[in-house]
């Protein structure tokens, strides 16, 4: 396996580690978090003190909602598990 395959791998097995952190964290609060509460719950609050802040754990929320797993009220920035559709 080349250097850039098993970075990828381990990079795409850390994501998925994100995303059950978050998701696992969403379930603990049914009344939904701010993507700050979660940057914070999970350690991963970035220090840029200018400009977008905690976008790792914005991006990993935008993967789980383009999948469904995960909603925003677009009006109270909260984000929360989806109901499982039958």
């Amino acid at each position: 396996m080349s250097d850039d395959t098993a970075a990828r791998v381990l990079a795409q097995e850390g994501l998925r580690h994100i995303e059950s952190a978050i998701l696992m964290l969403l379930e603990a609060h049914p009344a939904g978090l701010r993507n700050s509460q979660i940057a914070d719950l999970l350690g991963l609050r970035s220090s840029i003190r200018d400009g977008q802040r905690n976008y790792l754990t914005y991006s990993v929320l935008g993967g789980l909602m383009a999948r469904g797993e995960v909603v925003q009220n677009r009006e109270t920035k909260v984000f929360g598990k989806a109901e499982p559709t039958s």
